[in-house]
């Protein structure tokens, strides 16, 4: 191949590495932009915190790495108590559709 053919080459891959980035940065920031409204429409019908006290007080608490062990495991007993709970429920679900299908069939 002669020398002269690698000029046009390197200037039309040169081109191209060009056009791919300013490609690739406008349909960034378009996705940015929809990203934005997207947000900003979740944001709108999201409900926002309280102005009352109850809010205050949350913030004085600080964070819940420097609480008290007594609240963490209030937290954690209420939050088993919870999973349990759905465990049951669940549990009774499924016995009460599993007779269901046992007299269906019948």
């Amino acid at each position: 191949m002669p020398g002269w053919v690698w000029i046009p080459l390197t200037l039309f891959m040169i081109a191209m590495l060009v056009i791919g980035a300013i490609y690739a940065i406008l349909h960034a920031i378009r996705a940015g932009k929809a990203i934005g409204q997207v947000g900003a429409t979740i944001s709108r019908h999201m409900p926002q915190p309280p102005a009352g006290e109850a809010g205050r007080q949350d913030q004085a608490e600080g964070p819940f790495f420097a609480q008290p062990l007594s609240k963490a495991s209030g937290r954690y007993s209420q939050a088993h108590a919870d999973l349990l709970r759905r465990k049951d429920s669940r549990r009774r679900n499924h016995e009460v559709a599993w007779a269901r299908w046992k007299h269906f069939n019948r």
